[in-house]
């Protein structure tokens, strides 16, 4: 019965993702930024609430006025990008691998929204995609990025990469670790099952660098992964 209920919901949420998608692209012909947005956000909202996900938020981003910061969050299922992008209270963009960018309707869609692609392909264009995000945060652009670069196959946390760490400390930008309880027992690698219930987001206090070399990063680093482990147990 679970598996039945599975691919129903599976048919379902890939209902809500292809009818929607081609109109929210059409929208963003015209659409002010803000205001496309919006219908993403919308989107994301009406996807996760036909696979029976309910999104339960703690704590808040920090306000508009205060500038740049980056969010920092476990990479756990297909799921993350729309949990993130159904609470984010603005337009805030988001750090991807370059090949998401080239995916049918969903690249269309993270390209309209401004994220940035992040390329490991050569030293030359990984460098270009940091610094078109140290520059996207030296201009106040708040950024959301899962530094695993892939979804955990344990449930554990896997290892944060040491990059955005280090822009973030090259930069003084506040770091805002983010918490998920829950998005396991949803879906995850290996399990093509869905189960609906509740997936938490704790938005937890920013962390400031203390400095702006490697060694500051490092720290930077451990603060927001112990702050993330504490809040997910």
């Amino acid at each position: 019965m679970r598996h039945f209920t599975s691919l129903f919901r599976w048919f379902c949420g890939w209902s809500v993702f292809v009818v929607g998608a081609p109109w929210i692209l059409f929208c963003g012909l015209a659409a002010t930024p803000e205001r496309f947005f919006r219908v993403v956000q919308v989107w994301c909202r009406a996807l996760l609430r036909v696979l029976g996900i309910r999104v339960v938020l703690h704590g808040e981003f920090p306000r508009r006025e205060t500038g740049a910061f980056v969010a920092i969050a476990p990479h756990v299922n297909l799921f993350d990008p729309f949990v993130m992008a159904s609470i984010l209270p603005r337009p805030i963009a988001g750090v991807e691998l370059d090949k998401h960018f080239r995916w049918p309707l969903y690249g269309r869609i993270i390209a309209r929204v401004g994220n940035i692609p992040l390329s490991h392909t050569t030293p030359q264009r990984t460098r270009e995609s940091l610094r078109v995000v140290e520059e996207r945060l030296k201009k106040g652009q708040p950024l959301v990025v899962f530094p695993e670069g892939h979804r955990t196959r344990t449930g554990q946390r896997g290892e944060f990469g040491s990059w955005i760490f280090r822009v973030a400390a090259r930069t003084g930008t506040p770091v805002v670790p983010i918490a998920f309880r829950g998005a396991w027992e949803r879906n995850h690698v290996g399990s093509l099952l869905i189960t609906p219930g509740m997936w938490e987001v704790r938005i937890l206090p920013p962390i400031i660098p203390a400095g702006s070399d490697r060694a500051a990063a490092e720290d930077l680093k451990r603060a927001v992964e112990e702050a993330i482990d504490r809040n997910t147990r």
